[in-house]
């Protein structure tokens, strides 16, 4: 066996040793509790939507319900959330359920924003995936129809719930899972790998939607797996290029060529694309603080590109497109301030659709979608 090829095998062992040794233990000595999720309960009258003054000025605002098509889910173990951030990447540093980031707050803070309805992407293990449904089956008992449970598969293949497993669990949990998803790759593969090959089985077998990031090089991985599968509904967001500035990013021109093709193809845009985010977030989290400075210092601007990229095609296709904040890490982005600030910038920008669209693309898209499956 060549010497590079060794090193690079070597590599892989010492990271799933390192990643699956804590995993294990904490599932064998039942420490998958992580910190617990306090059923301390809010104040309901702070729940409430009432307007609040606003950080800009807006000719056009929409003052709508809204449905909320893409939330990472903070995950349910603290050992999760604590291995995921060995591998190094941003993109693993997970938010988690505890004492102050409860199930009550989480619906309160959407309620709060105008938020009736999320589409809850919940990140499973094969270590986990026991605890990530007790939180499912919670939000479903407590807060009936307020979350739409996505199984999202683990990013890298040994760490994932076999197809079997899952098979299993929508057996024994009819209607608990409404689709799979987010599918990204991080590992190397492609969108069309065995694990998720198996997963649009899936879907296909139990009329589950779809969740899936595809970038612009993706195209015909995506056009192949659409062809395959015309019974399934994919919803799509992303479709970026990577490694590109924001101005050459045409992901704009990748989903209209996807939908003019495929009628089973839904999009969720997410205002965070002006959220205040700099390039060189990709390898550092930023403090809330430099987040809101950088918003602040480039709303109108990035608030007229980002009407002048999706707004015609939005309107092209006004029965497809629909609303999400991609909220995810760090957890600070589940602060009640910085929850009214996203709520004001995406308010913003469906004000300026034309008023036949609005109210598709603020919630009855999403809505639609999730009572279809």
């Amino acid at each position: 066996m060549p010497g590079n090829v060794k090193v690079r095998l070597m590599t892989k062992l010492i990271v799933a040793l390192v990643i699956t040794i804590p995993l294990a233990l904490g599932w064998f000595f039942g420490g998958f509790s992580g910190q617990s999720v306090s059923e301390k309960t809010v104040q309901k009258e702070k729940c409430a939507f009432t307007a609040r003054p606003r950080e800009f000025n807006h000719d056009l605002y929409y003052t709508g319900q809204l449905i909320d098509a893409h939330v990472h889910m903070p995950v349910s173990s603290s050992i999760v959330a604590t291995v995921a951030k060995r591998l190094g990447s941003i993109e693993f540093n997970l938010s988690i359920f505890n004492n102050a980031l409860t199930r009550d707050y989480f619906i309160c803070l959407f309620e709060g924003e105008g938020i009736s309805q999320n589409v809850g992407l919940f990140l499973t293990t094969r270590f986990s995936f026991w605890q990530e449904l007790r939180t499912i089956k919670k939000f479903q008992k407590e807060y009936p129809g307020r979350v739409s449970p996505f199984f999202m598969p683990a990013p890298l293949g040994f760490l994932r719930v076999s197809p079997d497993d899952f098979r299993k669990t929508l057996d024994k949990n009819p209607g608990l899972f409404r689709g799979i998803g987010e599918l990204k790759i991080f590992d190397g593969t492609s969108l069309d790998n065995p694990h998720y090959s198996e997963l649009y089985k899936i879907a296909n077998d139990y009329n589950l939607i779809i969740m899936m990031h595809p970038h612009f090089d993706d195209k015909e991985i995506v056009k192949n797996i659409l062809k395959q599968y015309p019974k399934v509904t994919f919803l799509f967001h992303g479709g970026d290029r990577l490694n590109v500035s924001v101005e050459q990013n045409d992901s704009d021109k990748f989903i209209a060529e996807i939908m003019k093709d495929y009628d089973n193809v839904y999009y969720s845009l997410s205002t965070a694309q002006i959220h205040g985010s700099k390039r060189e977030h990709i390898s550092r989290l930023p403090e809330k603080e430099e987040i809101w400075d950088n918003i602040r210092a480039n709303f109108d601007s990035d608030m007229s590109a980002l009407v002048k990229k999706w707004k015609p095609l939005i309107e092209k296709y006004p029965g497809r497109f629909m609303w999400e904040t991609d909220r995810q890490r760090p957890q600070w982005i589940f602060d009640e301030d910085f929850g009214h600030f996203i709520e004001e910038i995406a308010r913003a920008f469906i004000g300026k659709l034309d008023p036949s669209v609005q109210e598709k693309f603020a919630y009855k898209n999403a809505e639609k979608l999730l009572k279809a499956q």
